[in-house]
């Protein structure tokens, strides 16, 4: 083999063909395209329907997680609703409460009222009929003792300060 001169232009003949050569070329296109098909059957197509399952179940979630906001808001309302409805009840059970103490309230002073009054009555009956009763014993006492009085007197003609006397004794004594 020779080796070219120093600055000579290298004299390599190809020929004008390129490094490859159709059969080459024909080898590594059908190996290519068989690589591709097999890539497609085994690796791309499970990787791409994976990825449209996850597509689908994204979209899914996306769907629940909105169709969840919106019974979560619903049910916010209805517990709200119904808080309102129960805060309203118990206002009405107070008020209705009060009205009913107040109610029992009247009931018990009119009660009172009424019983003080029979009260009242029995002890004006009780204090007339003690009255008369005590009426009714002076003027007893009262005649007795007149009478005993005048019995005295007739029993001795006395004069007028020996009566006097008398009558001082006899007050004494009673």
């Amino acid at each position: 083999m020779e080796v070219p001169a120093h600055g000579a232009p290298e004299a390599a003949d190809h020929g004008g063909n390129s490094p490859v050569s159709g059969a080459m070329f024909f080898w590594f296109l059908t190996i290519f395209v068989i690589a591709a098909l097999i890539l497609k059957k085994y690796a791309f197509g499970p990787i791409l329907e994976n990825l449209d399952r996850r597509e689908e179940e994204i979209g899914k979630s996306l769907e629940n997680a909105e169709r969840l906001e919106r019974e979560m808001a619903h049910l916010e309302e209805t517990v709200q609703s119904r808080m309102d409805e129960t805060e309203a009840k118990v206002r009405e059970m107070i008020d209705s409460g009060r009205e009913a103490a107040r109610e029992a309230g009247r009931v018990i002073e009119d009660k009172a009222r009424e019983e003080a009054r029979i009260l009242r009555e029995n002890a004006d009956r009780e204090i007339a009929s003690a009255q008369g009763k005590a009426k009714n014993t002076l003027r007893q006492y009262s005649a007795e003792t007149a009478v005993a009085m005048t019995a005295k007197l007739l029993e001795r003609e006395l004069d007028s300060k020996s009566r006097k006397d008398l009558v001082d004794q006899l007050i004494a004594e009673m």
